[in-house]
């Protein structure tokens, strides 16, 4: 496992003082970063496995076929994705019904393949132990330590590291060094002791009771199964799963087919031959970064247990002054499993490595989450919500973890807490490399055409970094348990709640702005189902509303988590509400060895005045931070949500129409009612956001959300009120003139904003609060250049050491705790309200697709070409033939009947021709259900060809119905020669646009 410490020289002087903050304080953050790279092996497994054996086992020839299908459909391979998707939702039935016979099946193959790969996983990670411990390398411990001395020195060390199961001693005698390493599985392990440390066990104590003792701290912190299980998952993906995939990669990109072929589909093989690559360094890099940090853990422990630390004192070589080198080393250092020596030594003073917010990890879990996201693609859309928690959650959790460990050594240590800014920036940049390197964004492109629209993901995960930084800091400061780990756990899941909510409108909607605004004003007032919408009507407000119509907070439906952004400034709010000051705080005697026995209990008896005696410097955080007023944020917000109120009445004023019957059906007028409440309310939190946290020195964010928060709970109690009693207020009548009180009928409009407000307000109250910040740091560095010696205008209050005076009374916190339970209350009552509503409209707006601009480029000419060809070879031709032959039969079947010499014969005949009618009809429908033509001149004569035989359709059996010759049958014979015209021009442009020409479209 590990080569600690070894080789070192022995040192003089005195033992540094003890760790003060525990290192193991709330989560190492190692196992989630451990379940991400499992998670990606196994996703990426899944869907390399079928494709691999899709490539080596189907037939060439089912598969042209199949891909001419999708050229006949219209799909251009260097056309924009949105444009792609609209001409697939046009042609979706038809593309499914022609490539059916074509799909080739390997799904049990690829069950068999998965299955055995899962075995070789066992047998790899079942054999790693007995290849290290072969009897050509080691031997027992036994078979030297012929006295049994040494085994009694590490039966007293097990006992020390309190191992419940003693592990096996082995020795690997011509290992010269001075170490030794843990290996094998979790319920067996074994340790191997090497030579040069067995030959000094006598000589050097200390160092044979450090190095033994840290590898046993591996076995308490449970590290071997799950390394080994890693590598034995990550060999057998490497050997059996990655190359053989690459390989097949690289045969597509250089080799497979035409040059014209393989050029079309460059951009997207080489981003999936990228994407592999991606995995690789990804999973090599963060396994690397994780042992290194579990080496540092084992070192502190083993410290902790009586270690001499001199034994870390190993000579390092010389540092180079120059840059390129010490760029160069620091990069090696990257992919070595073993921190430097230098790193260990220093750790065991100062473990901040393990709390250190470093760039590389974040990027690599970042890129890690959203190539998990591409592999996970295949799942149904449907599983869109559970995959949004999943990535959030993974996300969140190892950044946030990060993050709530370094507000918490900064708060013990004195330390300036550092900006979380940089995390969510550095995950972003994760996020957004994946995009661009993979097929994802760019998909059969080299470069998505808007990258810029990515800064979306990078926005989302800076704000919930800095949420869940400020969060950790009034919970450090607020809560008074025995551990932090549960508010830490709870904050971790509402921030993971809150960015699932982006990303499941990212993945479902939002991602198609990587291709540019693929919607039209129109297509978006239209998906509200509301009547009528001339261009004449399409205001610069209806612009606004169709901009918003595709924001986080379009999607009503309790599976979007639109009900979860609510937790961002509830969350907070909770933290003030338990703040007692005065009390000690439980959780520093886990954090701090000894806070427990030097804390006396500083309660004081509720009701009096008299202030706690004085505390001792560890009866709160030594650091925490200084909470805000929680009365200021709800005045805050209370005077917010009382300028909505104004803002709303305004609104309502100029919508007042003296005569609403004329109006209120039309559909401008209805969707400026169901729209001005909400820009109302969210303009309403966005200014109280930006004013709270530009006055707001720390924590500005959660208190700009609180605050915002509440003035949108008031502001949609006011809609509500407005709504309901529409008709009594007069200049604010809006909908009717008859005075009564109608809750019931607002309910489906309360969703739609409690959604809207919810989601979308919280966000811009959030981003608001970024540029209040950043106004309020301008404003205070003027004032601190026109005075001198002023106080730095970015510097946080003063830390609190110990507990404030005790000025509120007993009454006043009531009547707090009773304000926020209130708020908090309404809050949950709205939204559990507008997520059950019987009979309500779930999902104001329709999918995506219907709003999607529906006009799509010209293909290139060779493009072109190919999908004529293709729209001929794989059914256009056969419809063609099918009408030729049915409009035959009516031709033969008019002539007998016209040839008729009885009445008997003239009936038997008409019989015929009915039939012929029949086979008319279906093979019309049959056509018509076949694909649009992706040339636009071809479309516009199969248009003409079908409209052609439908009316020759319409004729035959009227003739039958009324056999009237003079007239009905004079009609069946203009619509046939109508209908023959129009097949013989269909053909005659189908022969001199080549499409008659088979030829093999490429793949």
């Amino acid at each position: 496992m590990t080569d600690a410490p070894a080789d070192a020289a022995p040192a003089t002087g005195p033992r540094p003082a003890p760790v003060p903050p525990d290192e193991r304080v709330l989560a190492a953050g190692t196992t989630l970063r451990f379940v991400l790279l499992l998670l990606l092996l196994a996703a990426a497994g899944a869907r390399m496995v079928p494709g691999t054996v899709w490539q080596l086992l189907a037939s060439s020839q089912q598969a042209d076929k199949e891909a001419a299908c999708w050229l006949a459909a219209g799909l251009d391979p260097g056309a924009p994705m949105n444009a792609g998707y609209v001409l697939f939702t046009r042609n979706q039935s038809a593309l499914k019904a022609c490539a059916a016979p074509y799909v080739q099946n390997f799904d049990g193959v690829s069950v068999t393949v998965g299955a055995l790969l899962v075995v070789a996983v066992f047998a790899v990670y079942w054999l790693l132990p007995v290849w290290k411990a072969r009897r050509s390398r080691v031997v027992a411990l036994e078979e030297l330590d012929t006295t049994g001395r040494l085994r009694q020195q590490l039966d007293e060390l097990v006992n020390t590291a309190g191992l419940a199961r003693r592990p096996r001693f082995v020795v690997d005698p011509v290992m010269p060094r001075v170490g030794a390493v843990v290996f094998g599985r979790w319920r067996d392990p074994t340790v191997c002791l090497y030579g040069g440390l067995f030959a000094t066990s006598d000589t050097d104590r200390g160092r044979f009771r450090a190095v033994v003792l840290h590898e046993l701290a591996h076995l308490r912190n449970k590290d071997i199964g799950v390394t080994y299980a890693t590598v034995a998952l990550w060999r057998v993906f490497l050997v059996l799963v990655l190359l053989p995939w690459a390989a097949v990669g690289v045969k597509n990109l250089f080799f497979t087919g035409t040059a014209d072929a393989r050029g079309q589909f460059a951009p997207f093989n080489t981003h999936e031959l990228v994407l592999g690559l991606l995995i690789a360094v990804s999973v090599h890099l963060t396994r690397a970064g994780i042992l290194r940090s579990r080496e540092i853990y084992a070192d502190l422990m083993a410290a902790r247990w009586g270690a001499s630390r001199e034994s870390w004192n190993v000579p390092a070589p010389p540092r180079s002054g120059r840059a390129l080198p010490r760029a160069l080393a620091a990069f090696v250092e990257l992919w070595r499993t073993h921190p430097s020596w230098e790193l260990r030594r220093t750790s065991l003073t100062d473990p901040k490595a393990l709390f250190a917010l470093d760039a590389l990890p974040l990027f690599i879990t970042g890129l890690a989450a959203d190539i998990l996201v591409w592999q996970l693609g295949s799942l149904p859309f449907e599983a869109f919500p559970a995959k949004a928690v999943l990535i959030a959650a993974l996300v969140v959790g190892i950044g946030g973890v990060a993050l709530w460990r370094a507000v918490v050594y900064a708060v013990l240590t004195g330390r300036p807490t550092p900006p979380p800014w940089p995390v969510g920036l550095w995950l972003g940049a994760g996020l957004i490399a994946a995009e661009l390197l993979g097929p994802r964004a760019a998909w059969n492109h080299w470069w998505p055409n808007h990258p810029e629209a990515l800064l979306i993901l990078a926005a989302a995960l800076v704000l919930a970094m800095t949420w869940t930084a400020q969060n950790a800091q009034w919970w450090i400061a607020s809560w008074r348990g025995r551990s932090l780990r549960p508010v830490m756990a709870v904050g971790l899941a509402a921030a993971s709640l809150a960015l699932a909510c982006v990303l499941y409108w990212w993945y479902a909607q939002g991602e198609v702005l990587t291709d540019g605004w693929p919607f039209t004003t129109a297509g978006l007032l239209g998906s509200y189902g509301m009547p009528g919408l001339p261009p004449a009507h399409i205001s610069p407000l209806l612009e606004v509303v169709a901009v918003v119509g595709v924001l986080p907070g379009t999607d009503n439906e309790a599976h979007s988590l639109w009900w979860a952004e609510v937790l961002l400034w509830i969350l907070p709010l909770l933290a003030l509400a338990l703040h007692r000051p005065g009390r000690r705080a439980k959780w520093l005697a886990e954090v701090l060895p000894g806070a427990a026995d030097t804390q006396p209990n500083t309660d004081v008896p509720s009701g009096s005045d008299a202030p706690p005696p004085p505390p001792p410097s560890l009866a709160v955080p030594p650091n925490a931070a200084a909470l805000p007023g929680p009365g200021r944020l709800l005045v805050s917000g209370v005077a917010g949500g009382l300028l909505c109120w104004a803002a709303l009445a305004a609104a309502k004023a100029h919508m007042h129409t003296p005569r609403p019957a004329a109006v209120r059906m039309t559909g401008p007028f209805q969707i400026t009612y169901l729209m001005w409440p909400i820009l109302v309310i969210c303009a309403a939190m966005a200014l109280t956001a930006v004013i709270v946290a530009a006055v707001t020195r720390a924590a500005w964010l959660l208190a700009g959300l609180v605050a915002a928060g509440v003035a949108g709970l008031i502001g949609m109690v006011g809609t509500f009120l407005l709504m309901s009693a529409d008709g009594c207020l007069g200049p604010f009548n809006v909908m009717t003139n008859t005075c009564g009180w109608r809750p019931g009928a607002v309910w489906t409009l309360v969703e739609i904003e409690a959604a809207y407000t919810l989601t979308l307000g919280t966000l811009v109250a959030g981003l608001a609060a970024f540029a209040g910040r950043g106004v309020g740091l301008l404003w205070r560095r003027a004032r601190a250049g026109l005075r001198p010696a002023a106080i730095p205008p970015d510097a946080e209050p003063p830390v609190a050491v110990g507990p404030p005076r005790r000025t509120r009374r007993y009454g006043a916190r009531v009547a707090f705790v009773a304000a926020v339970a209130a708020v908090m209350a309404g809050a949950v009552g709205t939204a559990v309200t507008a997520a059950q509503l019987p009979g309500s409209d779930s999902g104001n707006a329709q999918p995506a697709e219907s709003m999607l601009d529906q006009t799509t480029s010209a293909p290139s000419a060779a493009i072109a070409l190919v999908q004529n060809q293709a729209w001929a070879a794989v059914g256009g031709l056969d419809r063609i033939n099918e009408l030729n032959a049915a409009q035959r039969d009516f031709a033969a079947a008019m002539g007998g009947a016209a040839n008729a010499t009885s009445e008997d014969q003239v009936e038997a005949e008409l019989r015929q021709v009915g039939d012929t009618c029949e086979r008319l009809a279906g093979a019309t429908r049959r056509a018509d259900e076949y694909f649009t033509v992706p040339d636009p001149t071809g479309q516009r004569l199969w248009s003409q060809l079908l409209s052609g035989h439908q009316q020759l359709t319409t004729a035959c059996r009227n003739l039958v119905e009324r056999p009237d010759v003079a007239a009905n049958g004079q009609a069946a014979g203009a619509a046939e020669r109508a209908a023959v015209d129009a097949r013989s021009r269909m053909v005659s442009w189908l022969a001199a646009s080549g499409a008659l020409v088979r030829r093999t479209p490429p793949r």
